[in-house]
Protein backbone atom coordinates (compact mmCIF):
# COMPACT_ATOMS: atom_id res chain seq x y z
CA UNK A 1 0.00 0.00 0.00
CA UNK A 2 1.03 3.41 -0.98
CA UNK A 3 0.76 6.40 1.43
CA UNK A 4 0.13 9.85 -0.68
CA UNK A 5 -0.36 12.90 2.05
CA UNK A 6 -2.22 16.25 1.14
CA UNK A 7 -1.13 19.22 1.44
CA UNK A 8 -3.47 21.58 -0.40
CA UNK A 9 -6.13 24.36 0.50
CA UNK A 10 -10.11 24.61 -0.26
CA UNK A 11 -9.43 22.85 -3.58
CA UNK A 12 -7.94 19.84 -1.98
CA UNK A 13 -11.21 18.23 -1.60
CA UNK A 14 -11.51 17.47 -5.25
CA UNK A 15 -7.88 15.87 -5.02
CA UNK A 16 -8.98 13.96 -2.15
CA UNK A 17 -11.62 12.43 -3.78
CA UNK A 18 -9.94 11.90 -6.83
CA UNK A 19 -7.54 9.93 -4.41
CA UNK A 20 -10.11 7.83 -2.48
CA UNK A 21 -10.87 6.33 -5.68
CA UNK A 22 -7.32 4.60 -6.17
CA UNK A 23 -7.09 0.71 -4.81
CA UNK A 24 -4.83 0.09 -2.31
CA UNK A 25 -3.94 3.75 -1.10
CA UNK A 26 -3.68 5.44 2.46
CA UNK A 27 -4.55 8.73 2.26
CA UNK A 28 -3.43 10.85 4.71
CA UNK A 29 -5.06 15.29 4.80
CA UNK A 30 -2.93 17.41 5.96
CA UNK A 31 -4.96 20.52 7.14
CA UNK A 32 -3.81 24.48 7.83
CA UNK A 33 -5.52 25.50 10.78
CA UNK A 34 -5.16 29.36 10.58
CA UNK A 35 -8.65 30.56 8.65
CA UNK A 36 -9.70 33.68 10.29
CA UNK A 37 -13.10 34.48 7.94
CA UNK A 38 -16.48 33.96 8.11
CA UNK A 39 -17.94 30.98 10.39
CA UNK A 40 -14.66 29.75 11.51
CA UNK A 41 -13.34 33.12 12.42
CA UNK A 42 -16.43 33.61 14.47
CA UNK A 43 -15.89 30.44 16.85
CA UNK A 44 -11.90 30.84 16.51
CA UNK A 45 -12.26 34.59 18.62
CA UNK A 46 -15.46 33.50 20.52
CA UNK A 47 -14.01 30.20 21.79
CA UNK A 48 -10.60 30.25 21.61
CA UNK A 49 -9.92 27.33 18.91
CA UNK A 50 -8.16 27.10 16.14
CA UNK A 51 -9.75 27.00 12.42
CA UNK A 52 -12.00 24.21 11.55
CA UNK A 53 -13.87 25.16 8.43
CA UNK A 54 -11.02 23.29 6.37
CA UNK A 55 -10.97 20.42 8.38
CA UNK A 56 -14.90 20.05 7.98
CA UNK A 57 -14.38 20.78 4.22
CA UNK A 58 -12.60 17.48 3.59
CA UNK A 59 -14.10 15.27 5.65
CA UNK A 60 -17.31 16.15 4.52
CA UNK A 61 -15.81 15.44 1.47
CA UNK A 62 -15.59 11.82 2.05
CA UNK A 63 -18.26 11.13 4.40
CA UNK A 64 -20.56 8.10 3.72
CA UNK A 65 -22.77 9.56 6.20
CA UNK A 66 -25.25 11.10 3.94
CA UNK A 67 -27.78 12.28 6.26
CA UNK A 68 -24.86 13.77 8.02
CA UNK A 69 -23.55 15.21 5.41
CA UNK A 70 -26.47 16.78 4.56
CA UNK A 71 -26.91 18.29 7.46
CA UNK A 72 -23.20 20.08 7.83
CA UNK A 73 -23.66 21.57 4.46
CA UNK A 74 -26.53 23.91 5.54
CA UNK A 75 -26.13 26.93 7.39
CA UNK A 76 -27.84 28.88 10.06
CA UNK A 77 -27.59 32.81 10.83
CA UNK A 78 -26.47 33.85 14.36
CA UNK A 79 -25.05 36.62 15.58
CA UNK A 80 -25.09 38.09 12.35
CA UNK A 81 -22.71 35.38 10.78
CA UNK A 82 -24.18 32.65 8.50
CA UNK A 83 -22.68 29.52 10.21
CA UNK A 84 -21.87 26.19 8.53
CA UNK A 85 -23.56 23.68 10.52
CA UNK A 86 -20.56 21.33 9.93
CA UNK A 87 -18.51 23.64 11.74
CA UNK A 88 -20.52 24.04 14.77
CA UNK A 89 -21.05 20.26 14.82
CA UNK A 90 -17.18 19.81 14.69
CA UNK A 91 -16.54 22.39 17.62
CA UNK A 92 -19.23 21.14 19.87
CA UNK A 93 -17.04 17.54 19.42
CA UNK A 94 -13.97 19.73 20.38
CA UNK A 95 -15.89 20.66 23.41
CA UNK A 96 -17.11 16.95 24.42
CA UNK A 97 -14.04 15.17 23.61
CA UNK A 98 -10.99 17.46 23.69
CA UNK A 99 -8.04 16.01 21.47
CA UNK A 100 -9.81 12.88 20.66
CA UNK A 101 -12.56 14.91 18.77
CA UNK A 102 -11.12 13.76 15.33
CA UNK A 103 -11.44 10.04 16.27
CA UNK A 104 -14.94 10.78 16.95
CA UNK A 105 -15.79 12.69 13.96
CA UNK A 106 -14.55 9.97 11.56
CA UNK A 107 -17.03 7.74 13.55
CA UNK A 108 -19.81 9.54 13.17
CA UNK A 109 -19.23 10.92 9.45
CA UNK A 110 -18.21 7.39 8.67
CA UNK A 111 -15.33 8.42 6.58
CA UNK A 112 -13.00 5.93 5.21
CA UNK A 113 -10.76 3.71 6.92
CA UNK A 114 -7.88 4.55 4.79
CA UNK A 115 -7.93 8.06 5.00
CA UNK A 116 -6.97 10.34 7.83
CA UNK A 117 -7.20 14.35 8.88
CA UNK A 118 -4.26 15.63 10.43
CA UNK A 119 -4.20 19.26 11.90
CA UNK A 120 -0.55 21.03 11.00
CA UNK A 121 -0.56 21.61 14.68
CA UNK A 122 -1.66 19.87 18.00
CA UNK A 123 -2.66 22.79 19.52
CA UNK A 124 -6.23 23.08 19.46
CA UNK A 125 -6.07 26.71 21.44
CA UNK A 126 -3.70 27.83 19.15
CA UNK A 127 -4.74 31.53 18.23
CA UNK A 128 -1.89 32.42 15.03
CA UNK A 129 -2.96 34.32 12.64
CA UNK A 130 -1.30 35.14 9.09
CA UNK A 131 0.21 38.37 8.10
CA UNK A 132 0.30 39.17 4.63
CA UNK A 133 3.30 41.91 3.54
CA UNK A 134 1.85 43.18 0.47
CA UNK A 135 1.98 46.71 -1.97
CA UNK A 136 -1.02 48.19 -0.53
CA UNK A 137 0.66 47.14 3.08
CA UNK A 138 -0.03 44.60 5.49
CA UNK A 139 -2.67 42.72 6.11
CA UNK A 140 -3.99 40.50 9.41
CA UNK A 141 -5.61 37.49 9.12
CA UNK A 142 -6.27 35.19 5.82
CA UNK A 143 -9.65 36.53 5.56
CA UNK A 144 -7.98 40.32 4.83
CA UNK A 145 -7.31 38.66 1.16
CA UNK A 146 -10.79 37.90 1.22
CA UNK A 147 -12.02 41.31 2.34
CA UNK A 148 -10.19 42.89 -0.87
CA UNK A 149 -11.22 40.33 -3.04
CA UNK A 150 -11.78 43.26 -5.77
CA UNK A 151 -7.96 44.83 -5.58
CA UNK A 152 -5.03 43.40 -7.49
CA UNK A 153 -2.60 42.64 -4.88
CA UNK A 154 0.87 41.86 -4.79
CA UNK A 155 1.82 39.72 -1.84
CA UNK A 156 5.74 40.13 -0.60
CA UNK A 157 5.70 37.47 2.02
CA UNK A 158 3.60 36.11 4.72
CA UNK A 159 4.27 34.89 8.43
CA UNK A 160 2.90 33.51 11.05
CA UNK A 161 2.66 36.14 14.18
CA UNK A 162 3.10 33.32 16.76
CA UNK A 163 5.64 30.61 16.62
CA UNK A 164 3.84 27.55 16.34
CA UNK A 165 5.37 23.84 16.12
CA UNK A 166 4.52 21.18 13.33
CA UNK A 167 2.04 18.41 14.67
CA UNK A 168 3.79 15.03 15.09
CA UNK A 169 1.58 13.51 13.41
CA UNK A 170 1.73 15.85 10.23
CA UNK A 171 5.35 15.43 10.74
CA UNK A 172 5.45 11.61 10.61
CA UNK A 173 2.78 11.44 7.67
CA UNK A 174 5.00 13.41 5.75
CA UNK A 175 8.19 11.19 6.47
CA UNK A 176 6.74 8.48 5.71
CA UNK A 177 4.48 9.58 2.71
CA UNK A 178 5.51 7.92 -0.90
CA UNK A 179 3.85 11.03 -2.54
CA UNK A 180 3.59 14.52 -1.21
CA UNK A 181 0.44 16.43 -3.32
CA UNK A 182 0.57 20.23 -2.99
CA UNK A 183 -2.42 22.19 -3.73
CA UNK A 184 -4.97 22.95 -5.22
CA UNK A 185 -6.09 25.92 -3.15
CA UNK A 186 -5.89 29.25 -2.39
CA UNK A 187 -1.84 29.80 -2.27
CA UNK A 188 -0.90 32.18 0.15
CA UNK A 189 -3.77 32.00 2.25
CA UNK A 190 -4.34 28.25 2.47
CA UNK A 191 -1.16 26.16 1.44
CA UNK A 192 1.67 28.21 1.93
CA UNK A 193 0.42 28.47 5.75
CA UNK A 194 1.59 24.96 6.53
CA UNK A 195 5.32 25.54 5.67
CA UNK A 196 5.55 28.79 7.90
CA UNK A 197 5.38 26.20 11.44
CA UNK A 198 8.56 25.33 12.82
CA UNK A 199 9.89 22.30 11.89
CA UNK A 200 8.27 21.92 8.56
CA UNK A 201 10.83 23.13 6.51
CA UNK A 202 13.45 20.23 8.36
CA UNK A 203 10.88 17.59 7.94
CA UNK A 204 10.70 18.28 4.46
CA UNK A 205 14.49 18.40 3.94
CA UNK A 206 14.09 14.71 5.19
CA UNK A 207 11.08 13.45 3.28
CA UNK A 208 12.23 11.21 0.23
CA UNK A 209 8.76 11.31 -0.99
CA UNK A 210 7.78 12.65 -4.92
CA UNK A 211 6.43 15.88 -4.54
CA UNK A 212 3.28 16.83 -6.77
CA UNK A 213 2.04 20.18 -7.85
CA UNK A 214 -1.54 20.19 -9.37
CA UNK A 215 -1.21 24.57 -9.92
CA UNK A 216 -4.89 26.23 -9.41
CA UNK A 217 -7.03 26.54 -12.30
CA UNK A 218 -7.43 30.48 -12.50
CA UNK A 219 -5.92 33.38 -10.48
CA UNK A 220 -7.47 35.23 -7.86
CA UNK A 221 -7.26 39.03 -7.88
CA UNK A 222 -5.64 39.41 -4.67
CA UNK A 223 -3.28 36.67 -3.95
CA UNK A 224 -1.79 35.16 -7.86
CA UNK A 225 -2.62 37.84 -9.60
CA UNK A 226 -1.25 37.48 -13.51
CA UNK A 227 0.87 34.24 -12.34
CA UNK A 228 1.77 31.73 -14.83
CA UNK A 229 2.49 28.29 -14.23
CA UNK A 230 6.04 28.35 -13.46
CA UNK A 231 5.67 31.21 -10.52
CA UNK A 232 3.66 28.65 -8.47
CA UNK A 233 6.56 25.75 -8.90
CA UNK A 234 8.93 28.85 -7.95
CA UNK A 235 7.51 29.75 -4.61
CA UNK A 236 7.54 25.96 -3.38
CA UNK A 237 11.10 25.64 -4.88
CA UNK A 238 12.40 28.89 -2.86
CA UNK A 239 10.91 26.60 0.24
CA UNK A 240 12.76 23.90 -0.46
CA UNK A 241 10.21 21.92 -2.14
CA UNK A 242 11.57 20.34 -5.21
CA UNK A 243 8.76 19.69 -7.82
CA UNK A 244 8.54 16.28 -9.33
CA UNK A 245 5.32 16.17 -10.79
CA UNK A 246 3.45 19.53 -11.83
CA UNK A 247 -0.76 19.13 -13.13
CA UNK A 248 -1.22 22.09 -15.43
CA UNK A 249 -4.88 22.66 -16.68
CA UNK A 250 -4.32 23.54 -20.59
CA UNK A 251 -8.18 24.56 -21.33
CA UNK A 252 -8.99 28.27 -21.22
CA UNK A 253 -13.35 29.04 -21.38
CA UNK A 254 -14.01 32.26 -23.04
CA UNK A 255 -14.71 33.94 -19.37
CA UNK A 256 -12.56 36.08 -17.00
CA UNK A 257 -13.60 37.84 -14.21
CA UNK A 258 -15.48 34.89 -12.32
CA UNK A 259 -16.85 35.74 -8.92
CA UNK A 260 -15.83 32.90 -6.42
CA UNK A 261 -17.34 32.26 -2.97
CA UNK A 262 -14.22 34.08 -1.79
CA UNK A 263 -13.11 35.93 -4.11
CA UNK A 264 -12.55 36.96 -7.66
CA UNK A 265 -10.72 35.34 -10.43
CA UNK A 266 -9.17 37.23 -12.35
CA UNK A 267 -7.54 35.30 -14.91
CA UNK A 268 -6.64 31.52 -16.41
CA UNK A 269 -3.06 30.21 -15.22
CA UNK A 270 -0.88 30.11 -18.27
CA UNK A 271 0.98 26.82 -18.96
CA UNK A 272 4.43 28.07 -19.83
CA UNK A 273 6.22 25.14 -18.56
CA UNK A 274 7.47 22.85 -21.39
CA UNK A 275 9.93 19.67 -19.62
CA UNK A 276 9.21 15.96 -18.58
CA UNK A 277 7.63 17.13 -15.08
CA UNK A 278 4.37 18.46 -16.31
CA UNK A 279 1.50 16.85 -17.42
CA UNK A 280 -0.78 19.26 -19.28
CA UNK A 281 -4.54 18.38 -19.76
CA UNK A 282 -8.16 19.53 -18.84
CA UNK A 283 -8.91 19.52 -15.73
CA UNK A 284 -11.65 22.46 -15.52
CA UNK A 285 -14.59 21.61 -13.66
CA UNK A 286 -17.65 22.24 -16.07
CA UNK A 287 -19.98 23.58 -13.36
CA UNK A 288 -17.26 25.11 -11.42
CA UNK A 289 -15.30 26.45 -13.93
CA UNK A 290 -12.58 27.71 -11.04
CA UNK A 291 -11.99 24.42 -9.63
CA UNK A 292 -10.73 20.67 -10.65
CA UNK A 293 -12.74 18.05 -11.82
CA UNK A 294 -12.02 15.24 -9.49
CA UNK A 295 -12.57 12.48 -12.61
CA UNK A 296 -10.19 14.74 -14.71
CA UNK A 297 -7.18 14.52 -12.00
CA UNK A 298 -8.12 11.24 -11.37
CA UNK A 299 -6.22 9.74 -14.31
CA UNK A 300 -2.85 12.11 -13.77
CA UNK A 301 -2.52 11.08 -10.47
CA UNK A 302 -3.47 7.44 -11.10
CA UNK A 303 -0.44 7.72 -14.07
CA UNK A 304 2.18 8.89 -11.60
CA UNK A 305 1.56 6.89 -8.36
CA UNK A 306 0.95 3.84 -10.21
Amino acid sequence: MKTVTIIGGSGARNTLKALRKIKNLKINNIVTMFDSGGSTGYLRKKFGIYALGDLRDRIVAVSENEALRNISLQRIEMDGINHNVGNLLLYSLVKEYGKDYLKVAKDIFKTPKNIDFIPIIDDINCSANLIIKTDKGNLIGEDSLDKNSDKEIRIKGIKLDKKVMISKSAAEAILKSDFLIFGPGDLYSSILPNTLVGGFGDTIAKSRAKKILIVNIMNKKSETNGFKASDFVKIFESRGIKIDYILVNNKVMPIKNIKGKYGNFSDWIENDLSDKRVISRNFINKDIPYEHDPEKILASLKDVIS
